[in-house]
């Protein structure tokens, strides 16, 4: 056996189904916009960044050429520091020399120091300044031992960013007289000729930071020794900055290493010989994205500068705020949002409109139909459902004519055209049922032709029949309007008088008895008489009591010689 649906779980399973399949739609369109959204906006921002590398390659390289010229000039210059020496052995003014030396020098700077054979370093640059800062020197009674025994070349020192993010190249020269070591250095503050080149390259959409791996820390290229109150306190910010940094830049790669090393003392190892190793240098770009900042961030590295001796790494950080990528997935939401919204709307109407114009009105149809009732009140502007309704009422109105057409036929006697027995069995319960209930009185009359049989044994039945229908036609024509004429039976007929006592009933029936006489009984025709019997209902009556007293008294007039009425 099927199983079979209702009209409103299909309709609800209707509507679902077309809501999801319109609303996955519409999200799959919604994570395909914001996957793209996402991976251009990653992209563009990629293509920046690589572009912001290569104009930093570009400026290194700007500054290593610029730093190799000007520390090609240190020999010319310890020159002329011995010159300027020789000149004015008896007034020393090392702050005039070292003004002498950089006139017209706009890259750089180049640093006098002046130390006798008892150590005494004289420093023109930090005049109040007492102690040893020989660049690379590392064991300096030792050096300078050999500096005097003149056993050291011309060039002591490597270009190495300091903690001031300073280069420098260190000469060293023993005076004619023998009495002072004449040292020339080159200082390069990298961190302010970076930061001019830089101004050209920062945007308003994203933020450039430089870091400097050197052997044992992470530095911060614009940050300086010299802005900490105790170096104490530059050293707990550098290893601060040291893990931060490898911490960040593990977001990206995701290293066990290092993660290790950013838990580690980096001073006891070498950092930036290990961080080769681990970062890809001068190759695709690190990033990640902080969920902290907001910020999608790219690394990237120029590798060594001044070549492998020098194991100073440069790295690049930028970063870009999500703000206008998290306003274009806002708008993709709203645009989602809101055109989900509207096709909810939409089947909403739909579905309104459906259950209006279609649902509610085929349930309607289907409540006439069941309850064989005519659909009056129902219309709708869909035509297919506005002609079922039109074309149900007009079946269903010929079904009722007929249906009344049958139903009338079986209340009539085929042969005479009046009522039968049927509708006088309904008439007479009818009216009894009236009489108990209101009082409402009414008279019985019981008429049968006399000798019947005679006339369809001498005349035959169809003769016989012809009688029949002009006994019909006669009782019909000389009743009232409200009384009811039946043929119960062969030659028997019935008349009910409603709301008619006994002595009414007599004169009636009399009158009726006359008229049909005179009608019947005409020349060249059989004789026809009727034989009556009549009664009033009485509160003991019911259907079979009172047709049969009546029917008793019928039986007197015929056995009284016929053609005559007997009542109570």
């Amino acid at each position: 056996m099927n199983k079979k649906i209702s009209l409103k779980a299909f309709n609800a399973f209707f509507f679902a189904s077309l809501f999801i399949i319109v609303f996955s739609g519409l999200y799959y369109q919604y994570t395909a916009s914001n996957k793209i959204t996402s991976v251009n906006f990653k992209n563009s921002n990629y293509t920046k960044s690589l572009e912001m590398r290569e104009k930093f390659r570009s400026i290194f390289d700007k500054l290593e050429y610029q730093f190799i010229q000007a520390e090609g000039q240190n020999i010319d210059k310890l020159e002329q520091l011995s010159t300027l020496y020789n000149n004015q052995k008896t007034h020393l003014n090392l702050k005039q020399m070292e003004d002498e030396l950089n006139r017209n020098v706009n890259f750089g700077k180049y640093e006098i120091f002046m130390i006798n054979q008892d150590y005494i370093i004289e420093k023109a640059s930090y005049e109040k300044e007492i102690g040893f800062d020989l660049g690379q020197f590392k064991t300096v009674r030792e050096l300078f031992n050999k500096i005097f025994n003149k056993n050291i070349k011309l060039d002591i020192s490597s270009p190495k960013l300091d903690l001031d993010s300073k280069l420098k190249r260190y000469l060293v020269k023993v005076s004619d007289d023998g009495k002072y070591i004449l040292q020339i250095g080159f200082a390069l503050d990298y961190s302010e000729e970076i930061s001019k080149q830089l101004q050209y390259l920062l945007t308003e959409t994203s933020q450039t930071s430089l870091y400097m791996a050197t052997e044992f820390f992470i530095q911060d290229i614009n940050i300086k020794a010299i802005d900490f109150k105790s170096k104490a306190d530059h050293n707990a910010y550098t290893h601060s900055l040291t893990q931060d940094f490898l911490f960040d830049i593990n977001q990206a790669l995701k290293s066990d290493e290092i993660e290790r090393l950013a838990t580690s003392d980096t001073r006891k190892i070498s950092l930036n010989k290990t961080l080769v190793k681990l970062i890809p240098l001068n190759e695709k770009l690190i990033s990640f994205t902080d969920k902290k900042k907001n910020t999608l961030n790219f690394y990237s590295s120029t590798g060594s500068l001044f070549g492998e001796k020098s194991d100073t790494l440069l790295f690049i950080k930028t970063s870009f705020p999500l703000a206008p990528l998290d306003s274009d997935l806002r708008a993709n939401l709203n645009t989602f949002l809101f055109i989900s919204i509207l096709i909810l709307l939409v089947l909403t109407l739909f579905e309104y409109y459906k259950k209006r114009e279609i649902t509610s009105k085929i349930s309607a149809i289907t409540n006439m139909i069941k309850d064989n009732k005519m659909i009056e009140n129902e219309t709708s502007s869909i035509k297919d459902i506005s002609d079922l309704i039109s074309s149900y009422n007009q079946t269903l109105n010929n079904l009722h004519k007929q249906i009344n057409i049958n139903r009338s036929l079986s209340y009539t006697d085929f042969l005479t055209g009046i009522k039968n027995r049927k509708a006088y069995d309904e008439s007479i319960e009818k009216l009894i049922s009236q009489y108990k209930r209101y009082g409402t009185t009414f008279s019985l009359a019981i008429f049968d032709a006399d000798d019947f049989k005679k006339i369809n044994d001498n005349y035959g039945h169809s003769f016989g029949d012809t009688v029949l229908k002009n006994i019909a036609n006669a009782l019909k024509s000389n009743i009232r309007d409200g009384d009811m004429l039946f043929r119960i039976g062969g030659e028997e007929f019935v008349i009910i008088f409603p709301s008619t006592n006994l002595e009414n009933s007599k004169q009636a029936i009399e009158h009726i008895r006359k008229n049909i006489d005179l009608s019947l009984n005409t020349k060249n025709k059989p004789t026809i008489t009727l034989s009556i019997g009549l009664t009033e209902v009485t509160s003991q009556d019911n259907k079979d009591s009172i047709f049969k007293r009546v029917d008793t008294f019928l039986y007197v007039s015929k056995k009284n010689g016929k053609n005559t009425m007997t009542s109570d």
